[in-house]
């Protein structure tokens, strides 16, 4: 029998707290992306405010700030060149790099060309400054904020996002099926062990998502580092073989994406395609779209509740794949299966294997919808005889991961936008996906598994456009302060 491996304790006290918490308390938030214009103020800012940065110890009431850099950003804040190599490969070269913007299917709508902030010869995008707090307090907080900020930068981009009930515009519920990583402190009401168990359990080595801690292969993602000389007032910790300081140590990844939501194109194709069983129009519609996304508007997965919508069964995570691998309950391209596979990689795969591989490629997710609304209450029903508008709304797909490459750029790439995926051929995230027309692997159709015949989408639209994008580094608060302290 093999030996659990040991649990690591996180030094939550040095972690930001977004790693840990989605402030899911703090119903609004604004994004600031900066551009620095005056160092040595910039740096008198980030000195001023790093103290102020909330650790993931603490569970904030009222106001949160978490603070992360691209690569441009520290060029700017003078890092040094030696640490500055010690980076990810993909974080120097960022999402917009050529051949990255091939793999991920960033072309088309989604190129970077066309892109409103975030690209890398612009070099525009430096800081990002994260601020949540209730929506009474948030326009105050970020108004403070800009006067900290003054002339030492310019505002890039900001939104304010302004969804209720853990939802997203196309009106499904969202932030569910979080990954669950050792030395995570419980949920707010949770106990005991048991209640914060998915189906991943055992939990996830935390070196998936927080630099300086063993991952899932039992071995230290590549994490930047500092040399001993560039740290004479000690902020930074000793790396393992004491030759260099850990400026990775407590840090991660965080992969920003705003991209925008088409509602009208998606719930007008959902209402005059449909072929699913159905009372109404209606009804066809919203069953469709529980196929393409793998769970009803109110977040019930189809695997327990596969005929109808349950709001009771809407934070229903316990379900495998294993006793549907034909995809006859949920279709084997819907969005969740994409996403995380769970149990049931492919075919050729049995069970234990898929859990191993589908374990190293998690990502934690911290998005927030931006605009307005459709419809107030977003009822599908209204959403799909609304007329159409020229609102800007969407979602900021955020996620923190200890490997660019491997956790998010993979999942992008091979199951999400891949037109080959369990088995399928044509058929791309139908939700998600940038759309590939023509060419020998087009990913524009939909296939929902049935007995005794398959029914097959074509055609399907591009329901969401990317629109901008970065790279950051989130530190640690240690590594915070050695870079504000420059």
């Amino acid at each position: 029998m093999t030996t659990p491996p040991t649990p690591q304790t996180l030094d939550t006290a040095d972690i930001q707290g977004l790693v840990v918490r989605g402030y899911g308390n703090l119903k609004a938030a604004r994004f600031l992306v900066l551009e620095i214009v005056h160092v040595a103020d910039a740096l008198r800012y980030l000195r001023e405010v790093c103290e102020d940065v909330n650790p993931a110890s603490i569970s904030p009431r009222h106001f949160a700030r978490q603070i992360a850099f691209t690569a441009s950003g520290l060029d700017q804040l003078g890092l040094p060149q030696s640490s500055r190599d010690t980076f990810s490969r993909e974080f120097l070269e960022g999402m917009d790099d050529d051949v990255r913007a091939d793999s991920l299917g960033d072309r088309g709508a989604n190129d970077p060309k066309h892109w409103r902030w975030g690209r890398t010869c612009e070099d525009k995008a430096h800081v990002l400054v994260m601020l949540y707090a209730s929506r009474r307090h948030l326009e105050d907080r970020v108004t403070d904020e800009l006067v900290k900020l003054g002339t030492a930068f310019r505002v890039v981009h900001r939104h304010t996002f302004t969804l209720d009930d853990n939802k997203e515009h196309f009106g499904w519920r969202d932030g569910l099926s979080m990954p669950v990583f050792e030395g995570v402190p419980p949920k707010p009401g949770s106990t005991t062990a048991k209640e914060q168990e998915t189906w991943t359990s055992p939990a996830l080595r935390p070196g998936e998502f927080v630099l300086g801690y063993l991952n899932e292969y039992e071995c230290y993602t590549e994490s930047p580092t500092a040399e001993l000389a560039d740290d004479p007032e000690g902020r930074l910790p000793v790396t393992r073989d004491g030759k260099h300081k850990d400026l990775g140590k407590n840090g991660t990844y965080l992969v920003y994406r705003e991209m925008t939501q088409d509602v009208h194109a998606m719930w007008s194709y959902l209402h005059n395609q449909s072929k699913e069983p159905g009372d109404t129009p209606e009804h066809k519609a919203i069953a469709l779209g529980a196929k393409m996304v793998g769970r009803w508007p109110s977040g019930a997965p189809l695997l327990t509740s596969p005929t109808t919508d349950d709001p009771d069964r809407a934070r229903d995570n316990e379900f495998i794949y294993a006793e549907d691998r034909a995809g006859l309950t949920c279709p084997v391209g819907a969005h969740i299966r994409r996403a995380n596979p769970r149990d049931v990689l492919a075919a050729d795969r049995d069970v234990p294997d898929s859990i191993v591989m589908v374990r190293k490629h998690q990502m934690i997710r911290r998005g927030r919808p931006f605009g307005k609304p459709v419809d107030a209450k977003l009822d599908p029903t209204k959403m799909m005889h609304a007329p159409a508008d020229t609102e800007d709304r969407g979602l900021h797909f955020i996620c923190l991961v200890g490997h660019i490459s491997r956790q998010f750029e993979f999942v992008q790439r091979a199951w999400l936008h891949s037109a080959n995926f369990g088995g399928l051929f044509k058929d791309g995230d139908p939700v998600s996906a940038a759309r590939r027309l023509g060419g020998d692997n087009p990913n524009d159709e939909f296939t929902c598994q049935a007995d005794p015949v398959r029914r097959k989408y074509k055609a399907m639209p591009q329901f969401t456009t990317l629109v901008g994008g970065a790279y950051f580094f989130l530190p640690g608060l240690k590594a915070l302060r050695f870079i504000a302290h420059r």
